[in-house]
């Protein structure tokens, strides 16, 4: 931001990540924004300029939770780290479900500024847990030919429930609607730690 901080700054990010989490975030206005935060809008442009410019805020603060989570879950062998790290990747799609999705609907859409943000700034979980994986590979404890496979392997199932059923939740499409309560059910915690477990035993050897 590169502005000396007031506390209308924090109000506003406070609020957008909210209204993000809720809504998504073209699912609000700066003017809605402002009037739910309690701050003039020359602040809001004052701190952030642009509704873009404070979306990518918005997006880094989420993000860095879940980096943060991720670090403090490196305690163990590969492998409990591994479903630590999944774990906490769970979490963070669970509790930002419609964010992801509308993120989806941009990366989708062809949105250039929104992939190249992600592509520039969405990495560092996928080299905490490739660095995880291969030390497993090193370790020769994977299934899989390298530790890279593995990661193709585990993430899409982790995150995919999820965003389908967040789009389920903001757009009337047909098949979702159908699919809803079996979403329902594969978003449930303890079924999506069951599947954690499962992809656990996929890519990790086991004792004959």
């Amino acid at each position: 931001m590169g502005r000396t901080s007031s506390g209308n700054d924090t109000k506003l990010i406070k609020t957008g990540l909210e209204l993000a989490k809720k809504n998504g975030l073209g699912g609000f206005s700066v003017r809605q924004l402002c009037a739910k935060s309690k701050v003039n809008l020359g602040m809001f442009h004052y701190y952030f300029g642009t509704k873009d410019n404070f979306d990518k805020v918005i997006l880094n603060e989420i993000y860095q939770t879940m980096i943060l989570r991720m670090k403090t879950s490196l305690e163990g062998t590969p492998e409990e780290n591994t479903r630590k790290l999944l774990y906490a990747v769970w979490d963070f799609i669970a509790e930002n479900r419609i964010l992801l999705s509308s993120l989806a609907g941009d990366v989708f859409s062809g949105n250039k500024n929104i992939i190249k943000y992600i592509s520039e700034n969405f990495t560092e979980h996928i080299f905490i847990m490739l660095g995880e994986l291969e030390k497993a590979h090193k370790n020769k404890q994977l299934n899989t030919p390298s530790a890279a496979d593995a990661l193709i392997l585990i993430i899409p199932p982790l995150a995919l429930p999820n965003i389908l059923f967040g789009l389920a939740e903001r757009v009337d499409i047909g098949l979702l609607n159908k699919l809803k309560s079996k979403l329902i059910s594969l978003k449930a915690d303890m079924n999506q730690k069951r599947r954690i477990d499962m992809l656990i035993n996929l890519v990790f050897k086991r004792e004959k």
